[in-house]
């Protein structure tokens, strides 16, 4: 088999320090209420319970490597033993003392008391499978770190997914903010023109109509940025009582520049490294199994102390303790095994084979994942665009039919519409940010660049 985790590689901090460093992490943070998204990824790394569970997998694998090296070190054991023959076993002999070896004399050896200690020591002269085991030992480190990166990778992508959620939340409720204020100041002017006679009781109540659907729309956006806000917190595995705000807000409504690999780097991913380091552990283990039809060799030494008696008081006699030693070269040469190593190999490459299929299908899903990113970012893009343009017009048709009613043109239904038209935009607008956004991250993490960016 080839040993658990562990050897070489950075070490990792005691337990103690995953409880103490969060409590450090999370002062400032609860001091200042403000998290970027660099930040945010940053705290959950060192904070998710998955991203320290995987830390503790790795801390136990070195545990386990180590555990497994330890069978190259000398061996010492102790024994002692206390044995009281109630009935000394008898046995028949010839009777050579009498001169009549046809006869058979009854006679008992041995002694009532039998107490005994030693000391036993081996080393393993050669072993090629341990020697194989041994230098898979490193190849199982790296495995456990690339376990270890893949989960960071994970959290950190739904950080920022959750993150930029929660932005384009913020923007929408801005937008609301603003709208409503519009509405507002068009029905304090339109109730003062309906208090002068310049302006219809219908229109006063369509504007308040209108300023409370968007009282009730904003609460709701309210409700769900918070929610947003919360599903931040727990991804990161901060308190969710603890009050945040987003640094990283989107000030400005300007199309983003579309930005596309040329090259694509999904090779670089760690699901591949992964798969590559698991054929790297599965060829040592095929070698270490073949290595079980080869000699192996051990070195022993015993040294014991012997005292017997038929009572205690005999025990204390140094005259009849005796001690004794032995030393000498264990050689085990497998013959026969009833066919166990060979089907043990044929397991062995039947994984093998297995591991061949699983790399086809994760380079064709890392390909298919990167050309889909790139294909999504290209579609997002263009709705983007699309939505802005339109975005612009909607607020160029509400803005003239603004100005239409105050100028008494144009009646309070048009305006209403165009705004309900124009708030649709937006909704629509930020929606397809969104999904750029994403579908930017989307392409970063099909890289294998997500985690490059917050380190």
């Amino acid at each position: 088999m080839i040993p658990p985790d562990t050897t070489s590689l950075r070490k990792r901090p005691p337990l103690l320090w995953l409880v103490f460093v969060p409590m450090l992490c999370l002062s400032p943070l609860a001091a200042q209420q403000s998290l970027t998204m660099q930040n945010s990824v940053q705290f959950a790394l060192q904070n998710n319970p998955q991203v320290q569970k995987a830390a503790l997998e790795v801390q136990k694998g070195d545990y386990q490597i180590k555990e497994y090296l330890a069978v190259r070190l000398p061996q010492l054991n102790g024994s002692g033993n206390f044995t009281f023959n109630a009935k000394l076993p008898t046995q028949l002999i010839p009777n050579f003392f009498g001169g009549n070896p046809d006869e058979l004399l009854p006679v008992q050896f041995g002694t009532a008391l039998s107490v005994s200690a030693g000391l036993e020591l081996s080393q393993l002269v050669y072993d090629h499978g341990v020697w194989l085991g041994v230098k898979a030992t490193d190849k199982l480190a790296t495995f456990n770190r690339l376990i270890e990166a893949k989960t960071q990778e994970d959290v950190a992508y739904n950080v920022v997914k959750i993150y930029m959620q929660a932005q384009i939340l913020g923007k929408q409720r801005g937008i609301l903010e603003a709208n409503l204020l519009q509405v507002e100041g068009l029905l304090r002017a339109t109730e003062l023109q309906f208090q002068n006679g310049f302006a219809k009781k219908l229109d006063v109540d369509q504007l308040r109509v209108n300023r409370s659907t968007l009282r009730t729309q904003l609460d709701n956006l309210n409700l769900q940025y918070e929610q947003s806000l919360r599903a931040l917190k727990f991804a990161m595995a901060m308190p969710l009582d603890a009050p945040i705000t987003l640094a990283d807000t989107l000030q400005d409504s300007s199309l983003p520049t579309l930005q596309t690999d040329a090259t694509p780097g999904f090779g670089n991913k760690i699901d591949l490294a992964i798969v590559n380091q698991q054929r790297q552990l599965l060829d040592l283990q095929l070698a270490q199994t073949r290595a079980n039809y080869l000699p192996s060799a051990r070195f022993f030494a015993n040294y014991a102390v012997q005292g017997q008696g038929n009572g205690f008081g005999d025990l204390g006699d140094g005259n009849r303790w005796f001690d004794y030693a032995i030393m000498g070269i264990n050689l085990r040469v497998p013959i026969f095994d009833g066919f166990r190593k060979g089907h043990r190999l044929q397991q062995n490459q039947i994984e093998l084979l297995q591991n061949e299929k699983d790399r086809q299908l994760t380079q064709n899903s890392l390909e298919f994942q990167y050309q889909n990113a790139q294909l999504q970012l290209q579609s997002s893009f263009n709705s983007l665009r699309s939505q802005k343009e339109n975005l612009a017009m909607a607020e160029e048709v509400y803005a003239v039919m603004q100005k239409r009613f105050r100028e008494g043109i144009a009646p309070i239904t048009e305006v209403l519409n165009a705004e309900t038209s124009m708030r649709e935009v937006q909704t629509n607008y930020l929606a397809a940010l969104l999904q750029y956004k994403w579908a930017s991250l989307d392409l970063e993490y099909a890289n294998g660049k997500l985690l490059q960016l917050f380190k």
